[in-house]
């Protein structure tokens, strides 16, 4: 009887540590899950607005889905061939995502080869690649905004400046607005339309204009400056309205007007919501902007990430234009409405 009962406590004994030693199904193991986000330069405000989203967006998103995401971020120094390499490191060390803000829209060639052979998505971003070669691989995207609603807005500023004071714009009182135009980038999708579209807009609105310079700024202040301090050597007072891609090279361009001590500003317009542009506006230096949402751009490419890295496929709740875009629409931002968006 005393060795079946010892046996019994034996058994019981064993029973207990090997029942300590399993596994504690109880306990969810944290998934993990790496995005790659490429940038093409480091020195661009708004793409680096955007960057800064993603990556807070993503923190939040693990937070709240108890997961694990590590985000990497590099830079390719506008050097197509550097990002190429960059998102092929990114592969070979099994990121799940990239997200990309291509260098040169029209020579993803690359990437998109290297991403359909191993079957990793793309998010691209900012940079609108051509649509053909979107269409290479089900598994790329593109967030951005649409360019011509950009053009549009500076169009309709620029009228709406007009009707209220043609004759204070119209510096040389000959009825003929003279303007400079400050091009982002050549070859880049924004720069053409955007620069098309508002020049366009303002002569449907009945408006005559003569164009005395149309410069390559590359979205950056200081060479925005240098190009309009060279255009006002040459016109020192007939520039009357000055069209900026974006708001970094309208900065450039009041930068150059404030130096060369120009007494009568010419009416400015750019493009991004920048918080000095809006500061300038709230004063009546610059007379207004498109928003370019980089707040909703970054929430959506990082929810996109996420599903897509996660679950397969896009957020059922943001809807793509034909399984492949997102557009995130532009705010018109003028003296009127300003205060609203600038920051405390």
């Amino acid at each position: 009887m005393k060795k079946v009962s010892l046996l019994i406590v034996f058994v019981l004994v064993v029973g207990l540590i090997w029942g300590c030693n399993l596994p504690n199904n109880d306990v969810e193991e944290v998934r993990t899950i790496k995005v790659g986000i490429t940038m093409y330069n480091e020195f661009d405000p708004f793409t680096e607005e955007i960057r800064h989203n993603i990556e807070n967006n993503l923190t939040q998103i693990a937070d709240r889905q108890n997961v694990e995401i590590v985000t990497t971020t590099v830079y390719s120094s506008q050097n197509q061939l550097v990002q190429n390499d960059q998102v092929e490191d990114f592969i070979e060390k099994g990121y799940d995502i990239i997200c990309v803000n291509l260098v040169d829209r029209t020579d993803p060639s690359v990437i998109i080869e290297t991403a359909k052979s191993t079957d990793t998505p793309i998010v691209f971003f900012n940079r609108e690649l051509v649509e053909d070669d979107l269409k290479r691989f089900d598994k790329l995207y593109y967030v951005g905004a649409e360019p011509e609603e950009s053009g549009r807005i500076q169009g309709e500023l620029v009228l709406s400046a007009l009707e209220k004071r043609f004759d204070e714009i119209d510096i040389s009182g000959d009825g003929v607005i003279q303007y400079i135009l400050l091009e982002g980038e050549v070859g880049h999708q924004d720069a053409i339309i955007r620069s098309r579209v508002s020049v366009e807009t303002i002569l449907d609105g009945g408006i005559e204009l003569e164009r005395l310079g149309d410069e390559i700024a590359n979205w950056d202040r200081k060479q925005a400056q240098t190009k309009v301090t060279s255009l006002l050597q040459g016109y020192p007072r007939q520039i009357e309205l000055v069209i900026a891609n974006d708001d970094n090279m309208a900065l450039g361009a009041v930068d150059a007007m404030k130096i060369f001590r120009v007494q009568n500003m010419p009416l400015i317009v750019g493009v991004n919501g920048d918080q000095e542009v809006l500061k300038y506006i709230s004063d009546g230096v610059i007379e207004g902007t498109a928003l370019n949402n980089a707040e909703a751009k970054g929430r959506v490419i990082a929810e996109m990430a996420y599903g897509i890295a996660a679950n397969g496929k896009v957020p059922d709740d943001i809807n793509l234009v034909d399984g492949k875009y997102y557009y995130v629409p532009y705010i018109k931002i003028d003296r009127s409405n300003v205060k609203e968006y600038m920051e405390e």
